[in-house]
């Protein structure tokens, strides 16, 4: 009974928190530019909250492994509570101040920084013998994503900047009602999970090393995080794509910006769904190194697009593309570093694959935003295009080698090399030579000729 409804539960879990997610991730610049931040420095405070948020999740994780009373239930209960009351201040927190500076980054941080954790917990569940279906849970997560993204932006639009502090402290106080009605693992299963995740990491590889004993890695992985650089510049800057889109006089109305961006988010995360629920029958009929270059040159695609489009519906068609990009690379990195990296590597590996996102989400908001302060979103897009672009041919070079069938074997076969074998009959001729002095032998026995009789001279 402990257990019963458990995919539900997580499915829920998921739902509440990528709800909350879309609120922090999806509408931080429009919420800072509102309030007055410059697009250089909201640029570098959307940095500092992923920074914080990879410490973050580094040092609770190593509390958690460590704790025999703090789990991973717990800590996203108490991160929930701190997100909730951080977003009450955040509602009578002045514009353009520090005080908001310092509220948004721990409570856009505090919201983030358990989604990991919640990732953990299915790994628990699963090592007590409990069947529980991951990717039904994230699936429905991202189509919560999809949902909250355009609720969020029809209520912006309705109601103004003040409705995202509202909406993350409803949904943190949701997530937090439904994490408690998850079951907790065993003392002594968390215990035994958390020595075997010590004992890897003792045994790990150094980055140093990791990377010298795989080096053909190097290329995939830069290739990613150019690719996700300018997937965040759009992310992080779709008030501005949307804006220069629009046009000026109708981003000037307040929400009409935001309006559009939630039904591109909605359509954005929607397009993802079929693509990761099919992905692992994907993955037995194409080879995952096709399956990594086709995503690049999908996301470059999608990238012009979104460059050169002229209307809004050419956007909300570029964001379809999604299924083929984003929904496509990010499984497959996780499929690819299983296949290439051996099995006592294979948790830096992901690691690695994973904080390609990290990475170019980083330089997205620090280099993006401070762009944004000295020339135009088109240049700004046109230099992410670039890194695009890059990114695709690089991942092309890495494994675009081996992906179709080398042709020499067809040339090699219609060259009549065999015919040439002529020479076989001159070894036939070879048994014949000998035969040649055993009829020679019988003439010298004929009986009519004189050359006989040599042999009596000896006599």
């Amino acid at each position: 009974m402990k257990y019963k409804n458990l995919n539900l539960k997580y499915a829920v879990v998921n739902a509440a928190y990528l709800m909350l997610l879309c609120a922090t991730a999806g509408y931080a610049y429009n919420f800072l530019t509102k309030n007055g931040f410059d697009s250089g420095t909201v640029g570098i405070i959307i940095a500092m909250i992923s920074v914080c948020g990879i410490i973050g999740q580094t040092v609770f994780g190593s509390i958690i492994d460590k704790s025999e009373r703090l789990d991973e239930k717990m800590f996203i209960s108490i991160s929930m509570c701190l997100t909730a009351l951080l977003a009450a201040f955040l509602m009578l927190a002045p514009g353009k101040s520090i005080l908001m500076v310092v509220l948004v980054v721990i409570c856009f941080t505090s919201a983030a920084i358990g989604m990991p954790f919640l990732n953990s917990m299915a790994f628990i569940y699963e090592k007590d013998g409990q069947s529980i279906n991951y990717g039904l849970g994230r699936g429905v997560g991202s189509a919560a994503y999809a949902v909250g993204s355009a609720v969020l932006g029809q209520l912006w639009g309705r109601f103004g900047k003040g409705i995202l502090p509202i909406y993350i402290l409803v949904l943190a106080v949701i997530t937090f009602v439904l994490i408690r009605f998850m079951p907790s693992p065993d003392m002594a299963l968390e215990e035994k999970v958390q020595h075997e995740q010590a004992a890897e990491k003792k045994a790990g590889l150094s980055y140093v090393q990791f990377f010298r004993k795989y080096s053909f890695l190097i290329i995939p992985a830069v290739s990613m995080i150019l690719l996700y650089f300018c997937h965040m510049i759009v992310n992080t800057f779709a008030a501005e794509v949307i804006g220069k889109i629009i046009g000026a006089e109708a981003a000037a109305v307040d929400g009409a910006v935001e309006s559009v961006q939630g039904t591109a988010l909605f359509i954005q995360a929607m397009a993802e769904l079929p693509t990761m629920f099919l992905f692992s029958l994907i993955l037995k009929k194409i080879d995952i190194n096709k399956i990594l270059v086709f995503a690049a040159i999908a996301y470059s695609i999608k990238h012009i697009l979104i460059l050169l489009c002229p209307n809004t519906l050419m956007l909300y068609a570029a964001m379809i593309l999604q299924m083929f990009s984003y929904a496509v690379l990010v499984p497959g990195a996780v499929y690819y570093a299983n296949q290439n990296v051996a099995e006592e590597d294979r948790n830096k590996g992901q690691a690695i694959f994973g904080a390609t996102v990290t990475v170019g989400g980083l330089l997205a908001s620090l280099l993006g935003g401070q762009l944004l302060n000295i020339t135009s979103i088109t240049v700004v897009l046109i230099i992410g295009v670039v890194a695009s672009l890059i990114g695709t041919a690089l991942m092309i070079l890495a494994l675009g080698k081996d992906m179709f069938p080398k042709k020499p074997a067809a040339p090699a076969e219609a060259a009549p090399v065999i015919p040439e074998e002529p020479a076989v009959p001159a070894a036939a001729e070879e048994p014949a030579a000998p035969e040649l002095p055993p009829l020679e032998e019988p003439e010298l026995i004929l009986p009519g000729e004189d050359s006989p009789e040599k042999p009596a001279d000896p006599e």
